[in-house]
């Protein structure tokens, strides 16, 4: 049975918009920018009501915005309908719409009997999916049987029985999936219908790495890929190939390159620390925790380390990335050399390692497949839901070590689900640093995707939020994720 709720009608009311030349309404979000407004409307009146993210009815050009329906008391969600009712879409679990003009939909709403089970509901809910993904099917009536098809025929109890071991599969070409649920003594459920189609994601290469005898791996973002950045309508291209880690970095590989880096045989060319690293928070022996207590001066330093010490042991012949302004590699992140440190220069075209810019890390955060991306105000990987201002994400434990879950600790990396990507804790676990000074304090550089104490509900996980850090500031939050221009 539904749970009683307390439904309030949200009633959009269309106004005529006029344009001239350039001009017209502004989207006090996203000043200057024509605005399209979205009027929405529900059917039978007072059945529900629908939620809009970003909020307001008017919009940017070209915003996507998240639709939501929430059923009122004797009604479940139905459809979309009105004049451009066909243009909202699945994607994930999650209903959108593009706002390149007005736009006016209606939610349409079933009525729901007192004893009637409730129909069923698939994750994800339709659109665009790689082919072979599994379709998870619930409804909301405890001990229903769901039955399904999925050639677009009504199902009865002779279908298929939905099971975890028996969940419909999309096909190469996508399917029509329909789906119902039956409960001795209870009226049968209204029919469901989701619509998958099948989308190629532009592959992602991985690479393996070792050094001193210990791996790491990478991933390539093609050149290119344009994105949604921020919070808001913003879009950015990056025209070049870049890798990115699959993980944050190791305690074990920072240790590594530590030992190598800083050993006295290495003479003029011996590197300098601020901060010595730690394993984790606090200090792990167990394998696999990110580095931690360690400023952006020491991952910077760090990484010409790597690149050095990967030379030597591969043979390769990549120019470190952080230079002074005289040309020569920054092997000291003492406070004593700060300024020096704090007025590097990255080298655009070395080939060596180095820490992500704040756009690499978005891109690699929000991907999908390469056309689709997730929104602003998810958490990297979860398609479910959002993570602020309001909480309606139901998978953000898969992807995330993050205060409601982490014991307030970190954690191994990779122990969670992998975003689109292929990367691990994009989200969560430790502070991931950037290199760019920050937009707010040029002083300040960017840290990205929160930590294992950030709670839900907050800025501080979603893929858009840009936080800072000081330079020389350590924590046992503070890590980052490598990077290297193809």
């Amino acid at each position: 049975m539904k749970p009683v709720k307390t439904v309030f009608l949200i009633v959009f009311l269309v106004g005529v918009i006029l344009f001239t030349g350039c001009g017209g309404v502004k989207n006090g979000r996203n000043g200057g920018s024509p605005g399209y407004m979205l009027t929405v409307n529900i059917t039978p009146a007072g059945a529900g009501i629908v939620t809009l993210n970003p909020d307001g009815g008017t919009y940017a050009k070209n915003t996507e915005v998240t639709l939501t329906p929430v059923a009122g008391e004797g009604y479940e969600f139905g459809g979309w309908a009105g004049p451009n009712g066909d243009e909202v879409v699945a994607k994930g679990d999650r209903w959108t719409i593009k706002m390149d003009g007005h736009k006016q939909v209606t939610a349409t709403f079933m009525e729901l009997k007192a004893d009637q089970v409730e129909a069923p509901t698939a994750s994800p809910l339709g659109g665009k999916v790689p082919e072979g993904t599994e379709i998870t099917l619930t409804t909301s009536t405890v001990g229903a049987t769901i039955y399904y098809t999925v050639d677009g025929n009504e199902p009865t109890t002779g279908s298929t029985v939905y099971s975890d071991a028996q969940k419909p599969v999309v096909p190469a070409g996508g399917m029509t999936l329909k789906a119902f649920a039956v409960k001795a003594g209870m009226l049968d459920s209204n029919i469901a219908t989701f619509v998958y189609s099948t989308s190629t994601a532009q592959p992602i290469e991985e690479i393996a790495h070792q050094v001193g005898g210990v791996d790491f791996k990478m991933r390539r973002a093609p050149a290119g890929l344009t994105f949604p950045i921020g919070m808001y309508s913003d879009t950015a291209t990056i025209n070049y190939a870049y890798w990115i880690g699959e993980t944050e970095v190791t305690y074990e590989l920072w240790s590594e390159v530590y030992k190598w880096a800083t050993a006295s045989a290495r003479g003029d060319d011996r590197y300098y620390f601020q901060n010595g690293g730690q394993s984790g928070s606090p200090y792990s022996l167990a394998p696999g925790q990110p580095v931690t207590m360690i400023s952006w001066r020491d991952a910077i330093v760090w990484c010409n380390a790597l690149t050095e010490y990967y030379n030597a042991a591969n043979g390769t012949n990549w120019d470190c990335v952080y230079i002074d302004s005289e040309g020569r590699p920054i092997r000291d992140s003492r406070d004593t050399n700060g300024d020096v440190c704090d007025q590097a220069t990255a080298v655009s075209t070395a080939k060596g390692f180095r820490l992500p810019t704040s756009k690499e890390w978005e891109l690699a955060a929000r991907y999908i497949d390469g056309s689709d991306w997730l929104p602003w105000n998810h958490a990297s990987g979860d398609l479910s839901g959002s993570v602020y201002p309001s909480a309606t994400t139901t998978q953000l434990g898969d992807y995330a070590w993050y205060g409601g879950n982490s014991g307030e600790q970190t954690h191994p990396v990779a122990t969670k689900k992998s975003n689109p990507f292929g990367l691990f804790d994009m989200t969560g676990n430790v502070w991931e640093i950037c290199f760019d000074p920050h937009w707010n304090d040029a002083d300040m550089r960017v840290k990205r995707g929160g930590d294992c104490w950030s709670p839900i509900g907050s800025r501080l996980i979603l893929v858009s939020f840009e936080d800072w850090v000081g330079p020389s500031e350590s924590a046992a939050g503070y890590g980052f994720r490598l990077a290297r221009t193809d």
